[in-house]
């Protein structure tokens, strides 16, 4: 048996973080949950800005930085989606396929952005990363009727955050997805030819809203939840009510 580091509960099977290689619990697998040394920040650099949260002249805390590594690991998930989502669909032809691989790049890609690019403007260093455990739960889902789509997550690191700006930054993955729900939802009426991709997408997007606000410690709705209550259930509420409505 091994004990997490942060809070020494027992663990038969540990994860390892890959920057610190320290073992770690579920809870605290994650390097923004164990605060991890390792990330490559410069803290020296870090100063505070006027909004009270840490910025830094390092280069890579710049707004909309990337890396070969999480563009790299942006494809896997985005193929691991298309397939978890398509398997009954290869007989459709190359333009169904086509259709369909293009609708989840947007829901899913502009969700993890989201966190990114909010988590950017707070000053903090950002960036998406493959989570095995996560991939091997999706993909074994590909065979059930309830699909579980968690196989990566934005990793976060910094000084300064927040309960505050860690919630905006789990709720924004969200809202790109509610906004998509929306705009599309405006699509299947507008545009019947296209009728069901819209629908499809409707459908994901309202399942990928749905699913990250649940508040449990290893999902966005969580830190949402951590952060406000109140805007967690508004958030909570509408998701709900298209998803019922369009999603389901």
């Amino acid at each position: 048996m091994t004990n997490c580091f942060i809070c020494n509960k027992e663990e038969l099977l540990p994860f390892i973080c890959i920057y610190c290689r320290q073992s770690f619990c579920y809870e605290h697998r994650l390097p923004e949950n164990h605060n991890c040394p390792a990330i490559g920040i410069n803290v020296i650099s870090m100063k505070r800005s006027k909004n009270g949260s840490f910025a830094s002249n390092n280069t890579r805390l710049s707004l909309f930085r990337t890396s070969r590594t999480e563009i790299l690991h942006l494809t896997i998930a985005v193929l691991i989606i298309f397939l978890i989502y398509t398997f009954g669909y290869f007989q459709g032809g190359a333009n169904v396929l086509l259709g369909l691989l293009s609708i989840i790049i947007l829901a899913f890609t502009l969700h993890e952005l989201a966190h990114k690019f909010t988590a950017q403007h707070y000053g903090l260093w950002s960036e998406f990363r493959l989570d095995p455990l996560g991939t091997i739960l999706s993909l074994l889902t590909v065979f059930l009727p309830i699909r579980i789509i968690a196989p990566g997550t934005v990793l976060i690191l910094g000084y300064g955050a927040t309960n505050e700006s860690m919630g905006k930054i789990a709720l924004s993955g969200s809202l790109a997805n509610i906004i998509q729900t929306l705009v599309f939802i405006f699509l299947s009426q507008s545009v019947p030819r296209y009728f069901p991709f819209f629908r499809f997408a409707v459908v994901l997007n309202a399942n990928l809203a749905v699913f990250n606000l649940i508040p449990i410690s290893i999902l966005d709705g969580h830190k949402v939840f951590a952060w406000s209550k109140k805007n967690w259930a508004l958030a909570f509420t509408i998701t709900m009510i298209l998803w019922i409505i369009f999603g389901s």
